[in-house]
């Protein structure tokens, strides 16, 4: 069975601006993964692209299979948004549909920012490297 990696915006960027390499991560994974990404991800990387980075950040994203906001994705990501809200927590909806991503393709979801994902804390990997 193929693991599928779900990476979040914040680790394609910090690759992208340098300040964590992506492969010196990504490396330590066994061969029998698949790396991907929320169509979500990739608007949100685009919409912090300066002008500069564009051919790096479209190299980058292509090489990643991209898991589709389908209509399943959207109507787990409100469950989990109206969850949260009745807990008094306020999840934006980009992280519940990244999140939903994450649980209906049983992906681990990379990110630095696992305190946006409650929701999946048990489905996190976070960057041990600089």
């Amino acid at each position: 069975m193929m693991l599928t990696y779900l990476i979040d915006s914040d680790i394609l960027i910090d690759h992208l601006r340098k300040k964590r390499r992506l492969q010196a991560y990504l490396g330590e994974f066994q061969a029998a993964t698949r790396f991907a990404c929320s169509t979500m991800t990739v608007a949100e990387v685009y919409a912090g692209m300066r002008l500069s980075e564009e051919p790096a950040t479209r190299q980058l994203i292509e090489g990643l299979a991209h898991l589709p906001v389908t209509t399943p994705v959207a109507e787990k990501a409100a469950e989990l948004q109206r969850d949260f809200r009745k807990k008094g927590q306020t999840i934006p909806l980009a992280d519940c549909l990244i999140a939903a991503t994450a649980l209906l393709e049983k992906a681990t979801l990379v990110t630095a920012n696992a305190k946006h994902y409650p929701m999946v804390a048990d489905k996190i990997t976070q960057p041990t490297h600089p």
